[in-house]
Order: structure tokens, then sequence, then C-alpha cells
């Protein structure tokens, strides 16, 4: 190879080297300065520690399980990489209120029905980014829940209605919790779309155990609208 040659390879590599860090250190600063986002760690981990019961560690499925007071519904987020996992985060919750309401499991979607596991639970969910996590310090519940704010900032929202953060597991589907625990009854929500559950049979108004009441929301243009959500709130303070 030429010497000419050479150097234009040498150069072609540097200018790559110093675009890596350029973007490495735009991404940072960005996940710095993303007010919402770092609320909605710092209110998670304030969440979290209210709870009566820390979120355990699934060592088989690599997640993080919070599981609601009552017991019937828990929020899953990964906390390690998995190869071959379907999802990162998942609700999971009992289907016996549902089925007593009349649900028809063979109606359900095939995706969904496929999740019905050996306990009675219906699992929803998706999958996030394909980065790998990285992690500082120690894995705590906290720090795999930063990794979905930094990694996966989409999924994260803000609902100002009812002053909560929430993750977005799939379509109607939410984890929520209070941005402030001492100005809010509803410290942590369990978000159900009844819509599928609906159509396969159930009446919701019998549906024992989940509140099913409108909500208000805004679309992606900030207009404002109601929708019909199951909902499974719990105060913990």
């Amino acid at each position: 190879m030429g010497k000419k040659k050479m150097c234009k390879v040498i150069l072609a590599a540097l200018l790559i080297g110093i675009s890596s860090i350029l973007a490495a250190g735009t991404a940072d600063a960005a996940f710095n300065t993303d007010l919402v986002g770092q609320t909605a760690i710092s209110s998670f981990g304030e969440m979290i520690g209210a709870l009566e019961f820390p979120p355990a560690a699934d060592e088989m499925d690599k997640v993080w399980v919070l599981t609601d007071p009552d017991g019937d519904a828990a929020f899953w987020w990964r906390r390690e990489a998995k190869p071959g996992r379907m999802f990162d985060v998942y609700l999971c919750f009992d289907a016996e209120p549902f089925v007593k309401a009349g649900l028809d499991l063979n109606k359900l979607p095939g995706d969904m029905k496929g999740m019905l596991d050996d306990r009675g639970k219906l699992m929803v969910g998706k999958k996030l980014s394909n980065k790998p996590l990285e992690y500082s310090g120690e894995i705590t519940p906290l720090a795999s829940f930063e990794q979905i704010v930094k990694l996966d900032r989409e999924s994260v929202g803000y609902h100002a209605a009812l002053d909560h953060y929430g993750v977005t597991v799939a379509d109607g589907f939410l984890f929520e919790w209070a941005k402030d625990m001492s100005k809010n009854d509803k410290d942590i929500v369990f978000v159900v779309d009844p819509k599928i559950f609906i159509d396969a049979g159930v009446d919701p108004s019998k549906v024992e155990g989940w509140a099913y009441d409108k909500v208000p929301l805004e679309d992606a243009r900030g207009r404002k609208f109601e929708a019909y959500k199951f909902l499974k709130p719990f105060d913990l303070k």
C-alpha cells in the first residue's frame, strides 16, 4: 500500500473514531439534560422505596419483578441481557377476574393467548432496544430502570392528567407511578387496554379488582381526549 493511500486509511479511521466519541458525548448530554427522563428515574426510585416488598430478581428470565400489594399484577423489566428473550418489559396479571367476567381465552389475539402461563397469568410486553446494558456500578432495580430511560427513552412518558410517569409495555398497556406520592393517592397504577377483552366476551363492569373508567389523555399533537381503561391503582403511603 502506498504512503498516500495509507494516510487516507488512517485519516478515515481517525474520523470514524472522533465521530463515535462525539455521538456518545451527545447522547450522554441529551440524557443528562432530559428533565422528564431524570424525574422519571428519581420518582421511580422513591416509589420503589415505598413498596412493602422490593422488586425481586428473577434469575431465570434476568428481569426485575415488581408485584402489586394484592399479588394480582406485576411489572417486569429487564435486568441483564438474555439471548432469545421475547420481551424486555411486561405486564403480568391474573386471568381469572377476566374469565369470570366472560372472557373466552380462545378469542384473545394469538400473541396474547400464547402468553397465558401455567399460573393463570396473562402477560403482555414488548421488545425494547437491542443495545447492550451498560452498568457503572451495582445492578439494582433502579439502575436497570435507568437503562430503560437511557436506551429506550420513547418507552417512558409523562401522563400530565394524573401527574404520573409510566412505561408503555404495549399499545394501551402501561405501568405508571406518581411523580410525587405525597400529592397523589394513586402511587402506582397498572393500566390495561379493555378493547381486546371486550372483543373476547368480557363485560367490563364485572371484572373484579379492576376499575373501568375514562382516562384523560393527549395525542401526539397535544389534543385532549378520553378513553376507557381497566385500572388497578394503589396508594403506597
